[in-house]
């Protein structure tokens, strides 16, 4: 049996890694806030540049919930609410942040019908698999003050099955990431520009960077005690998927704007090319 002592310090460093999560948010969007202005600032509204504003500010609505739920009161029916609302802000966040690596490939394919379609399918089988557990393991919740005066709420047992959310996650970022490496082996094959390989292996190694973090947070939901679930979650690290668009595309928007990768990149964040 784990005693109280070893239980306070699971919680204690969950509280620390929520802390670093905050810090990293907070200094990424400072360094990369004159990118935003340069590349999204003063552009028509439209769906895409909606979707970005979301996926770029919900952490920002997010960590603060997160961080109340881990530092603050600890009334089990409290608890529970804030679980809940973090979990829909996380869930809106996400699908935020995953639409933008669905466009950015869709566009990269040329916009292809087939393509379109085939996405939405699995996105929306994801998303319905999602509530389906959701829904399974609201029940399965049970809250108990934590041990030795330590704040915050505490979840008693382990939910593995919120470990199947992530899986289906990385079922469909797997399917975006073999996307992305078949287009950059054929724009290779063909002897494309310089540029346009850039934007391929820059999405691609960011693809496999957010693909890593899905799967350590199965690991921690579905082998670690309960105390660390709470731990590597993706809330605390989204801000970073819209920053990705930043990376890859500002050197093309600083580039000549006829080349054919500028006008790629442009499309992507200035239209509502999801819709065309």
């Amino acid at each position: 049996m784990t005693s109280p002592l070893e239980i306070a310090l699971r919680l204690q460093t969950v509280k620390y890694f929520k802390m670093v999560g905050l810090a990293v948010l907070v200094f990424d969007y400072c360094i990369k806030l004159e990118a935003e202005i340069n590349l999204t600032w003063g552009r028509k509204w439209n769906s895409i540049r909606i979707i970005f504003a979301v996926a770029r500010y919900m952490p920002f609505v997010n960590v603060p919930v997160d961080l109340i739920y881990s530092l603050g009161p600890t009334s089990p029916q409290l608890c529970l609410s804030l679980y809940q609302v973090s979990s829909w802000l996380n869930i809106i966040g996400t699908i935020a942040a995953e639409s933008l690596l669905f466009v950015r490939t869709y566009t990269l394919w040329g916009r292809s019908r087939v393509l379109l379609v085939a996405l939405l399918l699995l996105a929306l089988g994801c998303i319905a698999g999602c509530g389906v557990v959701g829904a399974s393991a609201l029940s399965l919740f049970k809250y108990e003050d934590p041990p030795l005066g330590t704040s915050g709420c505490y979840q008693t047992q382990r939910i593995a099955i919120y470990a199947v959310n992530y899986a289906l996650l990385a079922l469909f970022e797997t399917v975006i990431l073999s996307l992305n490496v078949f287009q950059a082996w054929h724009h290779r094959r063909r002897q494309g520009s310089r540029l346009i390989a850039h934007l391929y292996w820059d999405g691609i190694i960011y693809v496999l960077y957010i693909l890593a973090m899905t799967m350590a947070n199965i690991v921690v939901i579905g082998l670690l005690p309960s105390e660390y679930s709470e731990s590597i979650n993706t809330r605390c690290f989204i801000a970073f998927y819209p920053l990705v668009f930043f990376s890859t595309c500002e050197p093309l928007f600083n580039d000549d704007t006829s080349k054919p990768s500028s006008q790629l990149c442009r499309r992507t964040l200035s239209s509502d090319a999801i819709f065309i």
